[in-house]
């Protein structure tokens, strides 16, 4: 077969493929490579420097990853309230698949939300090896890069956590200087 060929029918293949599988396919690889990292550098630093660094890679991937989905989205620097929902809203649909990060978010009006955690991947593999004691979520520090490249302050209070025996997940977000 000639190259021109074998690029039609790879083509072919992964347009046969439905979305929704190609997310899963990306979350798994996603999550994985994150789980091995972190024991990685827990085993070669220990937990508070895994933890630091865990955060601050986050937060760089998350400005990262927010950066690309407003280019591919067309989207500006956000503008109003609604605005900066919808864009945290849509990175939490494309980059955390319901499957392995249950979640709704609840409007309150004078542009806060909460963000409501059901269940976590992350949280549970935690809590089955039993390291829930010394890990530090980094979902924050990644939604805190997706602020940064949205270019607005955001303060967000965790109001309930499942890594500290809490049923849920629940974070109070509240975007800064946009009406």
């Amino acid at each position: 077969m000639h190259t021109r060929d074998l690029n039609s029918e790879v083509m072919a293949e992964i347009g046969a493929v439905p979305g929704a599988e190609i997310r899963e396919l990306l979350a798994k690889g996603r999550y994985s490579c994150e789980s091995r990292w972190m024991m990685a550098m827990v085993a070669a630093a220990g937990w508070d420097k895994a933890n630091e660094m865990n955060r601050q890679v986050a937060s760089d991937v998350g400005e990262g990853e927010m950066h690309r989905l407003m280019e591919l989205m067309r989207w500006d620097t956000q503008k109003s309230s609604d605005e900066f929902m919808l864009m945290t809203m849509t990175a939490v649909e494309l980059f955390l698949p319901k499957k392995y990060f249950d979640y709704e978010f609840k409007v309150l009006g004078e542009g806060k939300l909460t963000s409501v955690i059901y269940s976590c991947l992350a949280c549970t593999k935690v809590v089955s090896i039993g390291v829930e004691h010394f890990y530090q979520c980094g979902c924050m520090a990644m939604r805190a890069g997706w602020y940064r490249a949205m270019g607005i302050d955001v303060k967000e209070t965790l109001l309930e956590c499942m890594i500290d025996g809490d049923e849920k997940c629940e974070i109070l977000i509240e975007p800064r200087g946009i009406s």
